[in-house]
């Protein structure tokens, strides 16, 4: 035991934070952490959704938002508008392809970094 009453070891979390039938939320925190919960998962359903539509889908749904603002949600909006950004594009080459590595090319010992480039100006 340390001087704070906690147990010593790896994983072992503060004796007053501890998993008990006494240390529990209330109701209320309960309810507002599902209620998170739901929330997230209808953002997840709904850009998944928009995920599947084509290039052309998503321009047009862009487009019906500037003529019938009043047609579309915020969340429809800013996804659509995500999913057409440049940081979409990278967020999801970050995901998918490894990071670029140095690599040293026998070339005099020069230091040439060898992974995949990306044109900014191509995405828009």
């Amino acid at each position: 035991m340390s001087n704070n009453g906690n147990k010593i070891g790896k994983g072992n979390p503060p004796v007053d934070k501890q998993f008990t039938s006494e240390n529990q939320p209330s109701p209320e925190a309960k309810s507002k952490g599902w209620e998170r919960r739901r929330e997230a998962q209808k953002i997840l359903d709904e850009f998944m959704s928009k995920g599947e539509m084509s290039y052309k889908e998503i321009k047009d749904l862009l487009a019906d938002v500037k003529v019938h603002p009043e047609k579309h949600t915020l969340r429809e909006v800013k996804i659509a508008n995500y999913l057409m950004s440049t940081k979409y594009t990278l967020d999801w080459l970050d995901r998918h392809i490894p990071k670029a590595r140095e690599v040293d090319i026998t070339s005099g010992g020069d230091k040439i970094t060898a992974g995949i480039f990306v044109d900014k100006d191509i995405l828009n």
